[in-house]
Formats: C-alpha cells, sequence, structure tokens
C-alpha cells in the first residue's frame, strides 16, 4: 500500500513537470483547479470545469477560455468523475493525489523563482560592418535565382 502511495506521488510529479514544460500555459489553469480543489478540504474533492474558469478569470482579472480540462486528464493529473451533466455541457473531475500535485506544482514555484527573469537584448556584433562578413550591405550584389517550380 505504502509502495502503491510513492508510486502514485511521483508518477504525479512527473507528469506536472511534462505539463509545464510541454503545455506551460496550462500551468495556471492547474492552479486555478487546485484552488477551487483545496476550498473544500476533501482529498478527493469534485469540480466542474467551469468553476475552474472562474477562478482562472478571477485570477488574471480577464477571461480566458479553455475548452475543457481534458489535457489534465490526459496527463493523469486529473480524473473525470462520473458522467458528464446539463447535456454533456458539464463534466465533474478530481485530482488523482492531490497533496502530490501540490508538491509538484510548488517544487517548479522554487525553481522559477530562483532568478528574476530578464528580458533579451539585442547584441549587434561591431566585427561584421565590414569587410566580407557585411552581408546586409553585399546582398543586392548576391546573384540569387530561385529554384523552377516545375
Amino acid at each position: 500500500m505504502l509502495c502503491d502511495l510513492e508510486v502514485t506521488t511521483i508518477e504525479e510529479a512527473t507528469a506536472v513537470r511534462r505539463l509545464a514544460h510541454e503545455h506551460p500555459e496550462w500551468v495556471a489553469a492547474l492552479e486555478a483547479a487546485l484552488a477551487v480543489a483545496s476550498r473544500s478540504g476533501l482529498s478527493d474533492a469534485e469540480f466542474a470545469g467551469s468553476w475552474v474558469l472562474k477562478e482562472l478569470e478571477s485570477r488574471a482579472g480577464r477571461k480566458r477560455w479553455i475548452p475543457n480540462l481534458r489535457l489534465l486528464v490526459t496527463y493523469g493529473i486529473l480524473e473525470k468523475s462520473g458522467q458528464s451533466t446539463r447535456g454533456g455541457r458539464r463534466a465533474y473531475y478530481r485530482f488523482v493525489n492531490l497533496a502530490a500535485t501540490q508538491d509538484a506544482l510548488e517544487q517548479i514555484r522554487a525553481a522559477v523563482a530562483v532568478g528574476p527573469r530578464r528580458s533579451l537584448s539585442f547584441i549587434g556584433a561591431g566585427a561584421a560592418v565590414a569587410g566580407p562578413y557585411d552581408v546586409a550591405r553585399r546582398s543586392a550584389d548576391m546573384p540569387y535565382e530561385p529554384r523552377s517550380w516545375r
């Protein structure tokens, strides 16, 4: 039983890291789902996808549309609980392992918060203004004929 819990925790942490790497825009949706689920205080709390949208909107201060939470189900972070209601327009979800997801998300936040992010700045190379490396000035003199499309 303890071994199963440890394996689930490792799988959950891996799934959260993969989600953050492959779909970083979904981390905010995952945080909103955690907030909605943690309000009930139960580890297997069920919540609707529309509740996550409302939480996401209140956090961002603007409307943000995600059609459903199936991506989080695909990664194994959430599981759908029961059938959809309201004519297929509302689905209820629950976390596979709420505590492991929270821990993994905190580790990701800590790794990102290590250093302040700076915007990229353009650095021009000064040696490229003359000589054979000055492609911009010589581009008009270079012969170019596109390949035939036939």
